[in-house]
């Protein structure tokens, strides 16, 4: 049945502030505000990325990322807010993904991982609409026993479907929004700190 990858979590920010209140370098990278100097778009970029490059708990989050994305799939990302704490920036952001394939491919892919190998050798053929038919029909002969997951199911796949069905390489898909990261000025540069945030919403990702 359904095997659904953990939510993903990685964390990826970029800096904005009020164009009236700020003092902005020449390449716009750095933002002084009340004597507080932020680290630039870049700098942070770099922070997250190698958190999630490194993070044993993210290794499932890189995962569904190569799946959904391709091999040249990359995230994008872009910050809703940024508040100085004490030395540190705490950072609100979504996240979306590039596409590097086409988003037909991405489901084909993310399907195959959710039908029981045993059942998926019994297709007629490995396609994405023999597995979205398998899917619908484990939906409904789950409907009288487990409504819940039934509907979990059925969501899901119209959820990615939309999302991704009509995406060709290079397109945007949004992934998660509202997203909080911690950055802190480290010897060798910036540090990031995944954040437990309330506002966090899944958009195009397994339920």
């Amino acid at each position: 049945m359904l095997q659904p990858f953990p939510a993903l979590t990685v964390l990826f920010v970029a800096l904005t502030c009020s164009l009236s209140a700020c003092n902005r370098s020449a390449d716009s990278a750095v933002v002084t505000h009340n004597g507080v100097t932020f680290p630039g778009d870049p700098d942070i970029s770099s922070a997250l990325q190698a958190n999630f490059a490194q993070d044993p708990n993210s290794a499932k989050a890189r995962e569904l990322v190569q799946l959904l994305g391709g091999e040249k799939g990359q995230l994008d990302y872009k910050v809703r807010k940024v508040i100085y704490r004490q030395g540190a920036f705490e950072t609100l952001y979504d996240v979306s993904l590039r596409m590097g394939q086409g988003g037909a491919e991405s489901l084909q892919k993310l399907y195959a991982t959710m039908i029981p190998k045993e059942e998926a050798a019994k297709l007629p053929e490995q396609t994405l609409a023999a597995y979205e038919k398998w899917l619908g029909d484990s939906a409904a002969s789950l409907e009288k026993t487990q409504p819940q997951q039934a509907a979990a199911l059925r969501a899901t796949i119209d959820n990615l479907g939309k999302c991704y069905r009509d995406a060709k390489a290079n397109d945007s898909v949004a992934l998660m929004v509202g997203l909080g990261a911690l950055i802190s000025p480290a010897r060798d540069g910036w540090y990031a700190d995944k954040l437990q945030s309330p506002q966090v919403q899944l958009r195009c990702l397994p339920l």
